[in-house]
This record gives C-alpha cells, sequence and structure tokens, in this order.
C-alpha cells in the first residue's frame, strides 16, 4: 500500500496534536485539586489567647523551649510590620529581666493533610527586629526557623529544622521590610505539620528579638476528599466553628468598669471608677482625659499620664505613675486575660538614648488594698510597646494581651508608667485605651447554648422523699423552663431563691463553672412558675424579663445562602461579648456573620 507525503504529514500531524492535547490533559488534571492547605495564613481571621503562648492566630498551635527568657505572642497591628491585611504574627524572645539560656526557640505551627509522595511549596514574609544594631554583635544571633514534622507531630523536638532567610536583623522601631521565603517539602505520609520560629542563640541579659510573620501559604495537591457525612453529622455549613474542647477561650464580658474611658473622668483628670497612683519625689506628675484624635484607639477619649521633671534640677530616678481599679467576684486561681492598647510618646527626640529610658508597665495585688510603693504590688509586668513617639506625632497604639491566674478573689489592678533616669527638663506621656479584663473558660465540650444531654426534669410525685444532692438536680413542679436576664444586683444565691431551686441547679442548667461570675443581661434558664411566665409575682421581680425558653432563643433557621444558623435578639443592656459567651462563639465571628463594623455599636431588636 502506498501513502502519499501528504497522507503521511496529515497522520503524524493528527498524532501530535493528539499527543499534545492528552498532555495539556493531563497537566490540567493534576493541578486542578491544587490548592491552599493552610487556614488563617493571612492572620486576618482572628486571634486567640493561648496560656503559655499569648495571643496567637487563629487555627495555629504556638511552642516555646522554655528556659531562663521571656517569651511573648501578639497580634500585630503596627503598619510597618503588616505585610498586607491588618494583621500579622509577632512572637518575641527576651531576656530583659534575667540572663537567658542559649537557644531560646519560640513559634507557631499548623497540621494539615496532604498525599503521601506529593510536593509542596511553603512560602511566607518574614522578619527580624531589634533594639541591639550597634551592638557589634554576631549578625546571625537571631535567626528565623523553619520545620516540617511527617507524620503530624505538634512537638518542636520531632521538626527537621532547617534556618531560613529573612535578611539582616532590622531596627526594632524603624523596619525597613519583610523578606520573602519559599521551599518546598514533598509529603511522606498523610500528615504534615509545619513549624514557623525566631530563635535567640545567646544568652545575652537585656536583648529584646521580634520575629514577625505573614502571607504564610502552604501549596500543592489536596488530599482526597473524605465521605460526605451523613446529615446528622454534617456541620452547618459557613457557620463559625466553636473553639476546640478543652482550648482556652476569653470571650466574657468586661469586668472593669469604664475600661474604654468612655463613661467620663474626675475633675483630677483620672477616668471615672479608677484611682491615681504615683510615687512622688522631684517630679511632676499629670493625669488628663485625652480627646485627641491620633491618641484615641477606640471611641473618643482615652487616659493620659504625664511625668516631667522642668523645674527639677535634680531630680529623681525611677518616677512611676499610674491608675488602678478594685475588682472583685473573682475565682482566686482561675485565669484570667487582660487586653489594652498603649503608647509612650516624649516632647523632645531623645531616640539616640536608652531604649528603654520609658516604659509601660500593668500589676496586681490581692485585695483592695492600694500601694505606697512599687515594690508593694505581687507582681509587675512590662507592656511592650512599639517605641516611643515624639508628643505631636503619635504612631499607632500597640495592642498588648496576656492571660494570668488570679491571686485572690479581689484584686487591684494598676497600669503605669515609668521614667527611668533623672534627666531634668523632660516630659513623657504614656496613654492608655480600650482596657478589658474577661474570665477565661476552657471551651465546653457542646455548644453551651444547647441545653444538658439529660436537663434537670420537674420532680413526680414518686420523688417526693428524694434526698438533698437529688432535689439539687430537679426543678420545681412548674409550667416549663423560661429564660431570665440577669438584672443589676443580682447574684446566684438570690436568683436560686427566687425561682425555688438550688444554686447547683442553676449552674448545672446554664453550664456555669463560676457562681460569682454573673452580667447584668445574662440569660439564665430557670422554672416558670404561673407567676414569673405570666407577670411579675412582687417588687423584686418587678421589670424583669422572664419568657419561654422556647421564644427566648429560636432554633436554628436556614439562610438563603444555605447557611444554617440561630437568631438571637439583642435586649437592651446586651453586649456582643455577653452574646458570644452565651453561645460558645467569638466576637470575631458574629462580627464576620453579621457585618458587624463597630462592636459596641448594636442595638436593641
Amino acid at each position: 500500500m502506498k501513502f502519499s507525503r501528504r497522507t503521511v504529514l496529515l497522520a503524524l500531524t493528527a498524532a501530535l496534536m493528539l499527543m499534545l492535547a492528552t498532555g495539556i490533559a493531563s497537566t490540567l488534571a493534576g493541578t486542578m485539586n491544587n490548592g491552599e492547605l493552610l487556614k488563617n495564613g493571612d492572620f486576618e481571621q482572628g486571634f486567640r489567647a493561648v496560656d503559655g503562648c499569648g495571643m496567637v492566630g487563629v487555627d495555629w498551635g504556638c511552642f516555646t523551649t522554655g528556659g531562663v527568657g521571656g517569651y511573648g505572642f501578639y497580634d500585630d497591628q503596627w503598619k510597618r510590620v503588616v505585610a498586607s491585611g491588618d494583621h500579622a504574627q509577632l512572637i518575641e524572645i527576651n531576656t530583659k529581666e534575667k540572663g537567658g539560656d542559649q537557644n531560646r526557640t519560640a513559634g507557631i505551627y499548623q497540621i494539615v493533610n496532604v498525599e503521601p509522595g506529593q510536593t509542596y511549596t511553603l512560602s511566607f514574609k518574614g522578619m527580624m527586629r531589634a533594639n541591639d544594631l550597634d551592638s557589634g554583635g554576631d549578625p546571625w544571633r537571631y535567626v528565623m526557623l523553619v520545620g516540617f514534622n511527617h507524620q503530624g507531630s505538634a512537638n518542636w523536638a520531632d521538626a527537621q529544622v532547617q534556618e531560613v532567610n529573612v535578611g539582616p536583623i532590622q531596627d526594632r522601631v524603624n523596619p525597613t521590610g519583610y523578606y520573602d521565603v519559599k521551599l518546598d517539602v514533598t509529603a511522606q505520609s498523610d500528615k504534615l505539620t509545619i513549624f514557623i520560629a525566631g530563635r535567640m542563640k545567646w544568652g545575652d541579659w537585656y536583648k529584646e528579638a521580634d520575629f514577625d510573620i505573614d502571607k504564610v501559604s502552604l501549596k500543592g495537591v489536596m488530599p482526597e476528599e473524605q465521605p460526605t457525612a451523613t446529615p446528622d453529622q454534617q456541620p452547618p455549613d459557613q457557620t463559625p466553628a466553636p473553639p476546640p474542647a478543652g482550648e482556652l477561650v476569653c470571650d466574657g464580658p468586661n469586668l472593669l468598669l469604664n475600661g474604654d474611658f468612655e463613661a467620663g473622668f474626675d475633675p483630677d483628670g483620672t477616668a471615672t471608677k479608677w484611682g491615681k497612683f504615683n510615687n512622688g519625689g522631684r517630679a511632676n506628675y499629670g493625669y488628663y482625659d485625652d480627646q485627641w484624635d491620633p491618641v484615641v484607639a477606640e471611641g473618643a477619649h482615652a487616659q493620659l499620664l504625664e511625668i516631667n521633671s522642668r523645674g527639677h534640677m535634680p531630680t529623681d530616678p525611677d518616677r512611676w505613675i499610674g491608675v488602678h481599679q478594685k475588682v472583685g467576684g473573682l475565682t482566686a486561681g482561675a485565669t484570667y486575660q487582660l487586653s489594652l492598647k498603649a503608647m509612650i510618646r516624649e516632647a523632645e527626640d531623645h531616640s539616640d538614648e536608652d531604649m528603654w529610658r520609658y516604659e509601660t508597665y500593668w500589676g496586681v495585688n490581692s485585695g483592695a488594698g492600694k500601694i505606697s510603693k512599687i515594690t508593694e504590688l505581687e507582681s509587675l509586668t512590662g507592656i511592650p510597646v512599639s517605641g516611643i513617639y515624639l508628643r505631636t506625632a503619635p504612631g499607632p497604639y500597640t495592642s498588648y494581651s496576656t492571660t494570668f491566674q488570679a491571686p485572690a478573689s479581689e484584686i487591684r489592678l494598676y497600669l503605669l508608667g515609668l521614667k527611668k533616669w533623672a534627666q531634668s527638663e523632660r516630659e513623657v506621656n504614656f496613654d492608655f485605651d480600650d482596657v478589658t479584663l474577661r474570665a477565661c473558660r476552657n471551651a465546653p465540650q457542646s455548644d453551651p447554648a444547647d441545653p444538658p444531654a439529660d436537663p434537670p426534669a420537674a420532680p413526680s410525685d414518686s420523688q417526693g422523699d428524694a434526698s438533698a444532692s437529688d432535689s439539687a438536680q430537679t426543678a420545681p413542679a412548674s409550667s416549663g423552663i423560661c429564660t431570665y436576664l440577669v438584672q443589676p444586683g443580682d447574684y446566684i444565691s438570690l436568683i436560686a431563691e427566687r425561682f425555688g431551686v438550688t444554686v447547683e441547679w442553676l449552674m448545672t442548667y446554664n453550664h456555669l463553672t463560676n457562681p460569682n461570675l454573673l452580667f447584668v443581661g445574662q440569660p439564665l434558664q430557670v422554672p416558670c412558675s404561673t407567676e414569673t411566665a405570666t407577670a411579675p409575682a412582687n417588687d423584686a421581680n418587678e421589670g424583669v424579663s422572664v419568657v419561654p425558653a422556647s421564644s427566648a432563643q429560636p432554633d436554628a433557621v436556614t439562610r438563603n445562602d444555605g447557611a444554617t444558623v440561630r437568631e438571637h435578639v439583642i435586649t437592651r443592656g446586651e453586649t456582643l461579648s455577653q452574646i458570644a459567651f452565651r453561645y460558645g462563639a467569638s466576637v470575631q465571628a458574629l462580627r464576620a456573620l453579621n457585618h458587624i463594623e463597630n462592636p459596641r455599636l448594636i442595638r436593641p431588636g
């Protein structure tokens, strides 16, 4: 059989086109299931308080290597160290108060599902900042590290670690920019742990290194999807997931009065509900209601504290100024979260001097007594700020958050500024705003908004001889369960007496862990009775909202976009944090779900 040259050419062309098409299709098939495997890699989905670390990006874990040294994890919102969006992860290692051990390391990690044998690309932006640029020390005294573990371990000691190049160490208060890190890793099993960490190599005294991380990404072949869950197993799409069981959550109401300084100031310049402190000596002190927009973080007011040495020759070193507030109703030994915004400004630029010439602190004492000198404080902790600004050219506030264990049921909390050296003719301003103190809890195994699996039942006639311990778990005969909103002046034993139940019953039915921690507007499930379900029974109940629980907390509904949610009607006096606390969610999740710009601006109804 003879073939013409044209026939052969057409056949070869067709075969080539078929091969190309097959290759392109194969390539497309291999890349279509590529995607992003990390969650919250840009840290824009929020932060949470993690005991032993600080503020860590949601979906990330944290670790430190302990030893002699200080560690801090922060939600960094300073624009100079945020690569994109409004947030970055800041990790601090310091030896300010004592010499450190060698190779102090701290970092974050995330465990992902991967496809064995596939290669994945990790990328992120990293930066190292410090105060000792002019010390002439080892240029590799601070380094950033990446680690991988191929069994899904959360233990840093199990990771395969390598140093990565994030450029030279930068000035802590005048950074020049992020460096890009990119490297590949081939999965050896179906789990992969990504670690990103900073390390302070030497144990020198009075050092601080800040490691900034942003825009973290791990891209590659997505693992095969798991079998679709049955309807009763499937979580509602797009509904904010509650924190993992056992995780520390600090989203209760603010236990401080006038913590945002919007409720007014006294004639002496201290915010209402706050007292003032200074240690006198040869210096001048001032307390002011600051309403200048550049130094107000939230609302229209901030607390300004001033120390100046004008007219004093000589003056004294170590001059302290502060405000304080008594906080009661705490549980001794329980964990609480303190969050605030702080800023330091000086009248003239002295940036060529000691970087720690002015510092901010917080402190705690047991009981209601006031201190007369700093050494009387039981604890005193530094608040790291983002530098010292010129008084007339302030920069952004530093957001600070930490957790601590209450030393007693009643404490006095101090916010303090320190002028360290005895220079004359100096002025320093300390600004504080948006101060909160919240109780922390471990995330429950189930949504606290749901009724208990076996709710306390009203006793039948056959239960009339039940023991006292049994009666603590049962409600009196009633017409059902109603919702009661806590009123000013209420305490749990008073509410229990009003509705004919025990304190233990109220705590069990409402998932309460601390009987001393109630807030105005908090909804409590209580037994209905003929009186409480229809009208106030007496003067004590006058004006009290008692409604059937079914109407106070509606069942889940499905929105047009397919998300299954509960609808909550805001009542007078409620705050977003109270609502979040009730439903076991975070304030950030509620804001995102409901498109709330200002968490303080929610209205009844």
